[in-house]
């Protein structure tokens, strides 16, 4: 009314490009965690949990989940409000071994994300074997 454009896209845009600042020069620490993970030398919580705080500045909705493929790039999928994910895949930078994709691109149903992966029980590891089948597991 007095001059002011009203913009709603305005604030996420800058959110987004902020996020994207900070995922590019921590891009490669997330990369080489995951990496450790495929070896089993680290657990990739902290690095996916950083990830996940950050994303969620931008919207309370949105969640990552970060799949290290076989050829070694890392593909981020990002779920949560529409318009939210179309900005913030808008503004993503291109960085060498990332992809990223809404979440409903490439979604295996039976895929549960890495954080919400059920863990084994400390009962089962630590009991004796019980039956033959249970050695080869």
């Amino acid at each position: 009314m007095f001059g002011r454009r009203a913009t709603t896209t305005a604030p996420l845009d800058t959110a987004a490009k902020r996020f994207w600042s900070w995922f590019g020069a921590e891009a490669q620490g997330i990369s080489n965690a995951f990496e450790a993970l495929a070896r089993g030398e680290a657990d990739a919580d902290s690095a996916l949990d950083g990830l996940n705080l950050r994303i969620r500045r931008l919207d309370t909705s949105l969640e990552a989940d970060v799949v290290r493929t076989l050829d070694g790039e890392c593909h981020m999928t990002i779920s949560g409000n529409d318009r939210a994910i179309d900005v913030l895949i808008a503004a993503a930078p291109r960085l060498a071994g990332w992809r990223f994709t809404p979440r409903a691109v490439l979604t295996d149903p039976r895929r549960v994300p890495f954080r919400l992966a059920p863990r084994p029980s400390l009962d089962l590891l630590g009991a004796p074997i019980s039956a033959r089948h249970e050695a080869y597991a």
